[in-house]
């Protein structure tokens, strides 16, 4: 694993829920005695925190402002290439014989770039390297999947990138060689923001194709009720909001 990658993952555990609440907490368990107030204070804090992002309308907070900067896609337009995004591993799965598969996440994003393909015949680049250190890249086992569970060829693997911004300036330069420099961009709704800015910065003319809309449901009671997976999107919302504002400062 690269070591940038493994500087980001604690950096990511010290900053997102659950952790960073529990810190906060920890923090004012320590400052209890020299200093009542604060100690309280950011007990209380953290406890919130923790219960406020785990419900549904909780997390939707941080999830909406990400959402609403990107509309599903209303044509293809005069795109030339369909670019999917990777998004992790499951390791070893058992019911593939051992072999690695494709997470929920980005099971979501081939399921909708197979369907994009479906419409408009367009050629489909699959983007993912292994930062995690694993044998085979993330571009080779989206691109098995999406031939084996969805009947769909892949012309291009881009299998070298440990992040969205290596996503994109190493898709550019495999596209940009074939003559390509208009793109469908498919990835998650939420994830969509931080991988347009990333994909401008390279010349192609990028159209966003997002997926996975969390605001889209109807409202219910059981939304104000704390669940582990309500804490779990918040969380990842909140990575995004921090690559984000990482990126606009390294870039």
């Amino acid at each position: 694993m690269p070591l940038s990658v493994l500087i980001s993952a604690i950096a990511s555990t010290l900053l997102l829920p659950p952790v960073s609440p529990v810190l906060l907490c920890t923090a004012g368990f320590l400052l209890r005695r020299r200093a009542r107030r604060t100690g309280r204070l950011l007990m209380a804090l953290g406890i919130a925190l923790l219960l406020v992002l785990s419900t549904h309308v909780g997390a939707l907070l941080l999830v909406r402002p990400l959402e609403s900067q990107y509309r599903p896609l209303s044509g293809a337009g005069d795109a030339q290439a369909i670019v999917i995004l990777g998004s992790g591993r499951i390791d070893n799965a058992p019911e593939y014989g051992g072999i690695d598969d494709a997470n929920m996440i980005g099971m979501k994003r081939l399921q909708y770039g197979a369907y994009l393909h479906r419409q408009t015949g367009l050629p489909i680049l699959v983007t993912g390297g292994a930062p995690d250190g694993s044998p085979e890249s993330e571009a080779a086992l989206m691109a098995r999947t999406l031939s084996r569970d969805f009947g769909v060829e892949t012309r291009w693997q881009e299998g070298r990138s440990n992040n969205t911004a290596e996503n994109a300036t190493m898709s550019a330069a495999m596209l940009k060689a074939a003559g390509i420099t208009r793109i469908l961009l498919v990835t998650d709704s939420i994830h969509m923001p931080r991988s347009m800015r990333a994909f401008a910065q390279t010349g192609l003319d990028v159209r966003a194709a997002p997926t996975m809309f969390a605001t889209s449901a109807r409202p219910r009671v059981v939304d104000y009720f704390p669940n582990a997976s309500n804490l779990r999107l918040a969380s990842y919302a909140m990575h995004e909001c921090v690559g984000q504002l990482w990126y606009m400062i390294r870039h």
